[in-house]
């Protein structure tokens, strides 16, 4: 039935596209406009979708742009209560239900909220959204430094974004976005003076990373061997003892890992 309802919305949106850019070429004189026809579908979708959105999330004093940061936050919250409510015991077995509270408690939070909270909330985004993209450089730089091996190396490439960094801090005209430059350009010096206690970190974990996989293979070949003994025609006493002493080999296996 979804598959249904997807296709036709999507032949009825191609099927307005491809209107669309005909009524373009024939105003263009023979010419395909497709900044034209672009624009038209996206006008046709917002004058269509607006009014529904306005009915049932509210806010009919507020413009377009907050209606639909208040529709994202209902199929985010959505999507949130959907996942929690399945879990529940009552409600595996009733999906009319499932949707019902999903759809419901959504509309009921987002439908009241006000001018000020939902600015409130978009500005806890937009903080994680600069958090995440501005150390994601970092981050990546680091990674890509510790896969050298040579200490002088490690060390040049760190100089060299230091200097990258505090020309940008220098040179920038926003003293309040230049402070990113900054804090990153310090914490970029005590990196290169615990260069060597990092880089034996990262090293330490790619040999963990090794004994995992084995401790995981050789897990999984004691299990194999559980199952053979399982279904073999051993007597019952003879398979007692050869499983416990599979199980012993797995629980000192596992301590000698650590975990």
């Amino acid at each position: 039935m979804n598959k249904k309802i997807g296709l036709l919305l999507g032949v009825l949106f191609f099927s307005i596209f491809m209107l669309n850019f005909v009524s373009a070429y024939y105003g263009g004189y023979g010419f395909i406009d497709l900044r034209q026809g672009s624009e038209q579908v996206i006008q046709w979708t917002v004058d269509f979708g607006e009014p529904f959105l306005r009915v049932i999330l509210g806010g009919n004093d507020w413009s377009g742009y907050l209606l639909f940061e208040k529709f994202l936050l209902f199929i985010l919250l959505a999507s949130i209560i959907f996942v929690s409510v399945k879990n529940i015991s009552m409600f595996e077995d009733n999906k009319a239900v499932l949707w019902t509270i999903s759809l419901i408690v959504p509309l009921l939070g987002v439908r009241y909220l006000d001018f000020v909270w939902i600015n409130t909330i978009i500005m806890q985004y937009q903080v994680l959204g600069i958090a995440l993209t501005g150390i994601l450089p970092f981050i990546i730089y680091l990674f890509f430094i510790h896969s050298i091996e040579s200490h002088t190396v490690r060390v040049v490439g760190w100089v060299f974004f230091i200097v990258v960094y505090y020309g940008l801090w220098s040179t920038t005209q926003y003293d309040n976005y230049g402070q990113v430059y900054l804090w990153t350009m310090l914490i970029s010096i005590i990196f290169i003076l615990l260069d060597g206690t990092i880089h034996r970190y990262f090293v330490l974990q790619k040999f963990k990373n090794g004994e995992r996989m084995n401790l995981d293979l050789y897990l999984a070949k004691i299990d194999e061997k559980i199952k053979l003994i399982e279904g073999s025609n051993l007597s019952d006493k003879r398979k007692k003892q050869a499983l416990e002493k599979l199980q012993k080999e797995k629980i000192n296996a596992i301590k000698a890992f650590g975990g």
